[in-house]
């Protein structure tokens, strides 16, 4: 078995292309010309680059192992050759698999048949992507402490646009996140909009600066520019069933969108937790972003984040809400003076990375109520998403 190392030699970068083309003939079925560095799209419905294979290290590496999963992945992300195979170079070497199996009863022996989306793949469109693509973050420096997100940070944070009752466009209005290439979660109360005259219309992904298309960041080392801003019609809105416009309970919605978006570095879904998880400790530090209210009450112009802590729903009680109680469907977070979710922010996240993973985000939380911004004293209620995803998931399987 080949073997690599961080610098290969021509010589070596020959046998590996032998070895991907002769002796695993099921990886390239042909090896058609095509232009390195090009812009492709991974099996996984990630844009990516087409690399030659000894420098995408992922499939490489996977492809030498013999794994017939990774050789049937290689041979799908197959984009052509040049001196050597060319391959759509991702996050992954492996089909994504959904990781909420455990969440449901097992599978009859015969499925049912998939209902498909005319004119549309099916592919991942009534699933949830798996761990190996949600919740990731290009690789770049971050700022501690900043409360302005890096160009490429919350890749799958979303803004919804929303027009009024004569058809003008009245703007963005409310937060909301990618889950999977097709669906967005968002709070009930920012799909029914009553008594105001307005009605969500359309999403905005791949979004930093709102008042630029396509936005970059200069320094003296790197200039990063972000792809151009994806706006897609939404096709489907589904509040949840039993939203409760007095006390908030259940401020939790999904918006279909009328075709797949695809992933690149700066479109991302982000991972849900599992089925009814615990919320984590009070006095976690948890994270919101999105483009809400600024002190001086206008909206920002760049995404925006803050890091709030965890606070027992007993406490929230005794400041936010003396006339409702805080369910268990719900959680608060903040209370720290200058910091919270803001009007504009509704429908956004509460997130958080896990001490053993800090390079993945799930998302614990739907921003849904609070009393004025940034109160000190006075945190922000959230839709607890664990809560919720076995109805997510039937909401997205149901199409």
């Amino acid at each position: 078995m080949l073997k690599f190392y961080k610098y290969a030699t021509r010589s070596s970068m020959t046998a590996l292309w032998f070895y991907v083309c002769v002796f695993l003939p099921l990886v390239f079925e042909k090896c058609n010309t095509a232009e390195r560095g090009s812009k492709c799209i991974t099996p996984n419905q990630e844009v990516a680059s087409c690399t030659p294979i000894t420098t995408c290290h992922i499939i490489r590496d996977a492809i030498t192992t013999r794994n017939q999963s990774a050789i049937e992945f290689a041979q799908k992300s197959q984009c052509g050759h040049d001196t050597e195979p060319l391959v759509c170079c991702g996050t992954s070497a492996y089909s994504a698999e959904p990781y909420y199996f455990s969440y449901f009863t097992k599978a009859p022996a015969t499925p049912p048949p998939k209902k498909l989306i005319p004119g549309l793949s099916s592919v991942s469109t009534n699933t949830l992507p798996d761990r190996t693509i949600c919740g990731i973050e290009r690789e770049s420096q971050r700022l501690i402490g900043a409360t302005v997100a890096a160009i490429d940070e919350f890749p799958w944070m979303v803004l919804i646009r929303y027009n009024n009752d004569q058809g003008e466009d009245v703007g963005f209005k409310c937060g909301a996140t990618l889950i999977n290439n097709r669906y967005v979660l968002t709070a009930a109360h920012c799909i029914l909009t009553s008594p105001e005259p307005i009605s969500p219309v359309s999403v905005r992904l791949g979004e930093w600066k709102i008042s630029t298309d396509t936005d970059c960041v200069y320094n003296i080392a790197i200039s990063t520019c972000s792809d151009s801003v994806v706006d897609v019609k939404i096709d489907q809105q589904t509040p949840h069933p039993y939203f409760s416009s007095s006390n908030g309970n259940n401020d939790i919605g999904l918006l279909r969108l009328e075709k797949d978006v695809l992933y690149t570095d700066f479109i991302r879904p982000i991972c849900l937790p599992a089925v009814d998880v615990p919320p984590p400790p009070i006095g976690t530090l948890m994270t919101v972003s999105g483009w809400g209210a600024t002190e001086e009450g206008n909206q920002a112009d760049i995404k925006s984040k803050i890091e709030i802590p965890l606070i027992s729903n007993s406490d929230c009680e005794k400041t936010v809400s003396k006339y409702t109680r805080i369910t268990p469907n719900q959680v608060c977070a903040g209370g720290v003076e200058g910091k919270d979710a803001c009007k504009g922010d509704s429908g956004g996240p509460l997130m958080r990375t896990y001490v053993d993973d800090t390079s993945q985000w799930y998302q614990e939380g739907v921003v849904s109520r609070g009393r004025g911004c940034g109160k000190k004293g006075f945190p922000g209620v959230y839709t607890r998403v664990a809560r919720y995803v076995n109805w997510i998931l039937n909401v997205i399987a149901e199409g």
